[in-house]
């Protein structure tokens, strides 16, 4: 008994109050003192749950929430980078007022549609968030043009390369000056 208790105390010790290997290698201390432990068990439990929700939150911001479709879709308003269905149903901000998200959220939006007249802009975009990326700290592009990015990689996965391509080469001078105006920040609300 008298040396179960003294481990149990070791134990205790080593995981709960100095948190580190003291006499062993920090594989040993994990292994030994750190994982059998049920109070290292309940507080992973919010760690990993809150690791997860993060996990989960990054991928909707980088995936197209936005639908496509083959035709624009009467009374549906026309912004820089889709068609909105619900101008005042943002899911960005209150309800019942008018959207106030930078039209780089509309790929990130179920309100948004995007059809085939949008490609080519949107084409133009992808190349430009890129040339950006070689341009500025990757971290200030990741922050602030990545999430975006992400979304136009995970359209143009959608078409396919070839339509994209078709897309980019079907670009206008209209659009190059929109994409300008978009980056530029006078666009936004």
């Amino acid at each position: 008994m008298k040396g179960s208790l003294l481990r149990r105390t070791r134990k205790t010790v080593n995981v709960l109050h100095r948190r580190e290997s003291g006499q062993n290698s920090q594989d040993t201390h994990d292994r030994t003192y750190v994982i059998p432990e049920p109070q290292v068990h309940q507080a992973a439990v919010p760690v990993i749950a809150d690791g997860a929700q993060d996990a989960l939150d990054r991928a909707r911001r980088t995936v197209l929430q936005a639908q496509l479709s083959e035709h624009p879709e009467p009374g549906d308003q026309p912004t820089a980078t889709a068609d909105c269905h619900d101008y005042t149903h943002s899911p960005f901000n209150g309800h019942g007022i008018n959207c106030q998200a930078s039209f780089l959220m509309c790929t990130a939006c179920p309100n948004a549609r995007i059809h085939p007249g949008h490609h080519p802009r949107l084409a133009l975009l992808h190349q430009a968030l890129a040339t950006l990326r070689d341009l500025l700290d990757m971290t200030e592009w990741e922050t602030t043009w990545g999430d975006a990015h992400a979304r136009l990689d995970n359209l143009k996965d959608r078409l396919g390369t070839a339509q994209w391509q078709r897309a980019l080469a079907a670009a206008t001078p209209g659009d190059r000056e929109m994409i300008i105006l978009l980056l530029d920040g006078d666009l936004n609300p």
